[in-house]
């Protein structure tokens, strides 16, 4: 057994089904998990389990239920026992002696890490083994073969490091910090290696190792064309070795191996029509003709009821939409937070009065009860007919009266649509027709997506398109408050120290004025809506605290760069001022790379700053090749510079020796 650091799993459950008792819980080890054994029982052995000869279903235990009415949110503390995610085997073996024809058993590993679907394959051997065997040994054997995997030489990448590795096809990025997985030679062993210095320790992380024998710095070499998205490790169960690979990029909000692709194409109709369901200021911005994902997505931002019901399918089923639903809305874990916690992958029907009591719950279920029961919910997801419903009892808890005073400060017209969309009239969509120009961002990204899903992109090209339109409402809600309250605390402060002469500004980047107030117009219920819900507290909080732990607290890298890949025609003397901004604060290696992380590969890297390479200014040019010089010389900055289009490559090289030979002449 490993020591507490390397305690992967908690617990190993076994439930059986007795024909005289029903469900019941035959053994907990190592220790009993403190939650109720009926309703573990129940969780592991699903309805309709028996109707199939496996199934798999994800669940929680020792959730926290918010309290919305106390203004002080509930956080977890090290105090409180920690969220275990369950990943639970059921499997029925039909036997003719057996009463009723078949033996149903399930058995299920508790573990804190979200991954948990790497533990399936020894789940499906240990139970093969009690099938044969029936004895609580089985669960030990099983629990002792999982805490010793070996997960000590796992990189542990920052935030940030994991968005930069998330982002790209390349292999091999990061693959320096690996190194020490693998030595080359004995002389990685040898006593003097052990004396390193610090600063050598670093290059070491860094992409570049010491030859113990010749003294001498040198770049590390591939270490045999490894997936560096993962890191390789085993579990040997009973003597057999089975193959791990852990996922680098996973980030919170998402748990197991879900497929949110397969989300979207299920509650995607084929032919695009107005929509049946009651108009609601929080779920339908565009008006009837609200795409079903953007009404589920705008049910999780501004915490609606949310219930995916899956009659006659198998209960993992349900829950990798509950998984794929909870990543989605918090923007693949990298934006908004709180949604995990409120999320019921699978539970039933004797759990719904605790389930009724957590605002917002987000529910995977079997049973068709719950779709005539309209006031248990506020929006559901059938699986097996592709519908989204928005229930006829559902609330709306915009304050309307706080609305119509603080939409009092924009002009008159833009007021009183705002103000008649609070009350569910028809102004709002009558104000869209009056500017049939204007297009809808919500149904162009939705047919940007399901073009990306049928061009065959990838699971992870999907999750960032989620990211990126998460981001954008979040930023945009701050342009908001800002205008109707004149005040927000998720904005990057105006610092006249930073930004003297006032070119690099704050705020969401938007072509013109008049789209900025279409924008805020289009999103004003969705916007009060947020407020309210427990994801917008938690992200006042960790805005604060991320400003406080970024290295780059002076300048919005993401406002800047998106200047230069939306804006045309930008003032020399600003462009000047954003490139001045980058060389001066983009200089540690830590700074490097959370700025490297705001320019994703997927997005094209480095190409939007490197427009600056043929910008009419010289000093624009020399600070960009400076720039692009001082990214090439980190070994993750290389990369990028590397993936540059060879026309942008040969623009950069050209003009560092020009450079050089200037400094050479001057000199």
């Amino acid at each position: 057994m490993t020591d507490g650091a390397q305690q992967h799993v908690q617990f190993i459950l076994l439930a059986e089904f007795n024909i005289d008792k029903g469900a019941s819980l035959a053994y907990q080890y190592p220790k009993d998990t403190g939650t109720d054994e009926s309703v573990l029982s129940e969780l592991m052995l699903p309805d309709g389990a028996h109707l199939r000869s496996e199934d798999w279903t994800i669940f929680y235990l020792n959730q926290m239920i918010p309290d919305m009415t106390n203004e002080k949110q509930i956080e977890r503390s090290d105090k409180d026992k920690p969220l275990l995610y369950v990943l639970n085997l059921v499997r029925t073996q039909h036997d003719a002696s057996a009463r009723r024809g078949a033996h149903v058993k399930a058995m299920a590993i508790c573990t804190q890490h979200r991954f948990l679907h790497i533990y399936k394959p020894a789940l499906l051997l240990a139970m093969e083994k009690y099938f044969q065997t029936p004895s609580k040994d089985v669960l030990v054997s099983l629990y002792e073969a999982v805490n010793a995997m070996d997960l000590s030489k796992m990189p542990l990448l920052s935030w940030h490091e994991r968005q930069v590795l998330r982002a790209t096809d390349d292999k091999s990025m990061f693959e320096e910090m690996f190194q020490m997985e693998e030595p080359e030679s004995p002389a990685a062993d040898d006593a003097s290696y052990e004396q390193q210095t610090i600063d050598q320790k670093h290059l070491l992380r860094r992409g570049t190792f010491i030859d113990l024998t010749s003294g001498q710095q040198k770049l590390l070499t591939s270490l045999g064309g490894k997936d560096r998205h993962f890191y390789e490790t085993k579990i040997v169960y009973d003597g057999i070795k089975l193959p791990i690979r852990v996922p680098l990029t996973m980030n919170d909000e998402e748990v197991g191996d879900f497929s949110l692709i397969k989300l979207i194409t299920t509650f995607a109709p084929q032919n695009q029509a107005s929509s049946a369901n009651p108009h609601h200021p929080h779920l339908d911005s565009p008006g009837a003709s609200t795409h079903p994902i953007m009404i589920l997505l705008n049910g999780l931002l501004t915490q609606k009821r949310i219930v995916f019901l899956g009659y006659g399918h198998p209960s993992g089923e349900v829950a990798n939409y509950v998984l794929a639903a909870c990543a989605m809305g918090s923007g693949s874990g990298t934006v908004l937070r709180g949604f995990t916690e409120r999320a019921f992958p699978y539970t039933n029907l004797s759990s719904v009065d605790d389930l009724l009591q957590c605002p917002g719950f987000i529910a995977g279920v079997t049973n068709p009860t719950y779709e005539e029961h309209t006031a248990w919910w506020d929006i559901l997801c059938n699986i097996e007919t592709g519908k989204i419903t928005v229930s006829k009892d559902i609330q709306n808890t915009v304050g309307a009266g706080n609305r119509k005073t603080s939409l009092g400060y924009f002009e008159d017209g833009f007021a009183a649509r705002s103000i008649s969309r609070a009350t569910g009239a028809s102004a709002s969509s009558a104000s869209r027709s009056d500017d049939k120009s204007s297009k809808d961002y919500d149904t162009e990204f939705m047919n940007d997506v399901l073009q990306a899903i049928q061009a065959h992109y990838g699971e992870t090209a999907i999750r960032a398109k989620f990211q990126d339109y998460v981001y954008r409402f979040v930023r945009l809600a701050s342009q908001y408050e800002e205008s109707v309250y004149q005040e927000t605390k998720t904005e990057w402060p105006r610092d006249q120290d930073a930004d003297p002469t006032g070119l690099l500004g704050i705020g969401y980047v938007l072509p013109d004025e008049a789209t900025k107030q279409r924008e805020l117009l289009a999103n004003a219920g969705r916007f009060e809506g947020w407020r309210q819900s427990l994801s917008y507290n938690y992200y006042q909080k960790d805005f604060v605290q991320w400003r406080q732990q970024s290295s780059l607290k002076n300048v919005d890298i993401h406002r800047q760069v998106a200047k230069l890949k939306l804006l045309r025609n930008l003032p020399e003397k600003e462009v000047l001022v954003i490139y001045e901004a980058f060389l001066n604060n983009v200089v540690t290696e830590r700074q490097i790379i959370e700025f490297l992380s705001y320019l994703p590969q997927q997005h094209g890297g480095l190409s939007p700053l490197a427009v600056g390479l043929f910008h009419s200014s010289f000093i624009v040019r020399q600070y960009t090749v400076e720039l692009f010089q001082r990214l090439d010389r980190n070994p993750t900055g290389r990369r990028f510079v590397q993936s540059l289009s060879r026309y942008h490559k040969m623009t950069f090289d050209r003009l560092s020796e020009t450079l050089a030979r200037s400094v050479a002449v001057g000199a």
